[in-house]
């Protein structure tokens, strides 16, 4: 079975502390993801589970129990330094950092941590020049990383912290290849414009407010894709309450509200 590796990054474009901008997802296509394929990993990036901005069950399941990850520290953006510090605080090793040299100064905290630099161009983007090195010793890094030392330091420094049980790890890995599976049959609803199979994969997830959060969105948004927006008004009733406050939903219950004809609500 494939080991997962949970990405820790800012998406899209975002400045540096003297303004220039950095591409990440460009980082992430060209740099990290071809290298976390190249050592025998499956890749999992961490905006892909967020939703306006809410960090939900999902993600710390996915930064607790993905047994490898890597961190962009470039940006020294804050979501990914929270994400760090609790990666740390409950994974002994492989997570490996890298940031874009040149591009910002790294805070006093993990500046004396390993990090491993990378080489943007002018665009912002990883530079040609040296993307095909880059991307062989970050892929060497986390083939290294199967049988290093703890790289936290939290576990460096402190003794018997508590490990993570096993049968939870695998309860996890199962609850991702299930959640993978349904997020699969809506794409096949969606092109099909099947209204029923949204439905039915809508029924699997069982009480709405404890379902992963990524799957509970995409429902929504296959809904819109069909112009079905009665059901995504009551598919919203039943999120969470966190989900349902998230920006993404709410800008979504609006639309389907003001379709609907019920324009004062939207």
């Amino acid at each position: 079975m494939t080991p997962l590796c949970f990405v820790l990054m800012p998406f899209g474009k975002k400045p540096t502390s003297d303004g220039r901008l950095v591409d990440f997802d460009a980082v992430y296509r060209q740099l990290i993801h071809p290298a976390i394929c190249a050592a025998g990993l499956q890749a999992l990036r961490a905006d892909e589970e967020q939703v306006g901005g809410v960090i939900h069950k999902a993600m710390f399941e996915r930064l607790i129990l993905c047994e490898f990850a890597v961190a962009d520290l470039t940006s020294a953006n804050a979501n990914v330094f929270y994400e760090l510090g609790l990666r740390h605080a409950v994974r002994p090793h492989a997570t490996q950092l890298l940031f874009a040299q040149g591009w910002g100064q790294l805070p006093f905290d993990v500046n004396l941590l390993r990090a491993l630099p990378y080489t943007l161009d002018a665009s912002g983007a990883p530079d040609p020049a040296a993307l095909a090195g880059e991307v062989a010793a970050l892929s060497q890094k986390l083939r290294d990383a199967r049988h290093a030392e703890a790289d936290s330091p939290v576990y460096q420094l402190l003794e018997g912290f508590p490990d993570i049980a096993r049968l939870k790890t695998d309860v996890f890995r199962e609850r991702v290849d299930y959640a993978e599976t349904l997020k699969t049959a809506l794409a096949q609803a969606r092109a099909s414009h099947q209204l029923a199979a949204i439905d039915q994969v809508a029924a699997q997830l069982g009480d709405v407010a404890l379902a992963d959060a990524g799957v509970v969105v995409d429902v929504l948004l296959s809904y819109r894709a069909l112009s079905a927006w009665a059901q995504m008004v009551d598919w919203v009733g039943k999120m969470s309450p966190p989900l349902r406050a998230s920006t993404l939903v709410r800008e979504q219950l609006g639309l389907a509200l003001n379709r609907a004809g019920r324009s004062e609500e939207a």
